[in-house]
């Protein structure tokens, strides 16, 4: 990694100031890591509030707390509309991303952001439904699925069964990230404690092996640009992924050419991933992430920086000395958190030793950058417990804040 710094920090010519917008979390301050070595101006517009972990990174010098997206616009415009070089937005979060579309005609005039060809068309194409439905029309592999909210009729709907949230709402917890339901029941019970403006996807539940997540970007000339694939095969009880594999090898069941054709349809310019469920040696769509993924730094780690190749070429320089493909085997291990894994589906304490000791990529770790890794592990048992009980319980905490009136900040 530090071979790589090094050699952008001689390649970097960029005048133009970026911002990164997003929640200050280890998205953030993988783009930090990515990104603040190299010689860039660099404020981070921070979304939901300090949560001290981008924002004790040794890279983060200046940030700006917005209490809303509007107030993050507003303080955007104010402070940098005079700039002599526009200004560069990356962010890492859906409403963020959506933001930025929706507004784009006024963003435009002052910063290079990420967009698609009409304003609003990422709003549209961030909707889990109107997305799949999209993918299926372009020939991925989906699983059956419907549009579903508390008065759906679930008769005759073909258990198990997954429901997850269509869209996020700003202001408003998602009342659970997913749902399998073993039987009419189980989803009855689920729909009568959503909120009655919430839309869902309820689909066919396929018992994935892994998940594929393919990470890459689409450049100003539409040429689109893939740094490899993460299989991961376990998960954090927050639901983000623990453990896996790095590869610029592309699986039989990853169709790339699906994959241009879904970003070139949206006209989407940006930092981007695609996320497939794999089962039996097939993929099934999952999802569509239009803005920088949390594990672009991995990525980073295993030998690509696909951000700042995309910064090089929203101004206009050449990209090509900016390695853009991963080496081709690295594993990741999320350090803090995979542990609460042992026990669970043949992972024994000697097996976890043993892939711990194999990993080389990491989440929070990094010599270079200790401050946020620190932090994290002094609150690694008080993160485990409340994971545990959020994994349990989220449906009938977030029905209570409703109740109590208390929103999201």
């Amino acid at each position: 990694m530090n071979e790589i710094r090094q050699q952008n920090k001689m390649n970097m010519v960029v005048p133009n100031k970026v911002i990164i917008w997003g929640v200050d979390d280890y998205n953030v301050l993988g783009l930090y890591r990515q990104l603040g070595p190299y010689n860039l101006d660099v404020t981070f517009l921070v979304f939901q509030g300090l949560r001290g972990c981008a924002t004790v990174s040794k890279y983060c010098k200046n940030y700006y707390v917005a209490s809303s997206l509007n107030d993050g616009k507003e303080y955007l415009i104010s402070t940098f509309s005079e700039e002599k070089f526009k200004p560069i937005i990356l962010c890492s979060n859906d409403l963020i991303a959506e933001f930025l579309d929706l507004y784009q005609n006024d963003f435009e005039k002052f910063f290079i952001i990420p967009k698609t060809g009409i304003a609003g068309n990422l709003k549209k194409y961030d909707d889990k439904n109107t997305m799949t439905v999209l993918a299926s029309s372009l020939g991925f592999t989906i699983p059956k699925s419907i549009r579903c909210d508390s008065n759906t009729d679930i008769r005759n709907i073909e258990y198990p069964c997954l429901i997850k949230p269509a869209h996020q709402t700003e202001g408003k917890y998602n009342e659970f990230k997913y749902i399998i339901c073993q039987n009419e029941r189980q989803l009855y019970r689920t729909l009568k404690f959503v909120r009655k403006d919430s839309s869902f996807i309820l689909q066919q539940y396929i018992p994935k092996e892994s998940v594929a997540l393919v990470y890459g970007c689409r450049m100003k000339n539409g040429e689109i640009v893939l740094a490899g694939i993460l299989e991961k095969d376990r998960f954090c009880d927050n639901g983000d992924g623990s453990h896996g594999i790095l590869s610029s090898i592309f699986p039989s069941y990853i169709n790339i050419d699906l994959i241009r054709k879904i970003i070139v349809e949206v006209g989407f310019y940006g930092l981007f991933s695609i996320e497939f469920g794999v089962y039996k040696n097939n993929s099934y769509f999952f999802e569509v992430n239009w803005r920088n993924d949390g594990t672009s730094h991995l990525f980073f780690q295993a030998g690509a920086n696909i951000p700042l190749a995309w910064i090089y070429d929203a101004v206009g320089l050449d990209y090509k000395s900016i390695p853009t493909s991963v080496n081709s085997h690295s594993v990741f291990i999320d350090e803090l958190f995979d542990i609460q894994n042992i026990g669970r589906n043949g992972l024994t304490k000697e097996l976890y030793v043993q892939q711990y000791k194999e990993a080389n990529i990491f989440k929070y770790y990094d010599l270079d950058d200790m401050e946020p890794f620190l932090k994290m592990k002094k609150r690694k048992r008080k993160k485990l417990l409340l994971d545990s009980l959020v994994l349990k319980y989220r449906l009938y905490i977030v029905y209570l804040l409703d109740k109590l009136g208390i929103r999201r900040k």
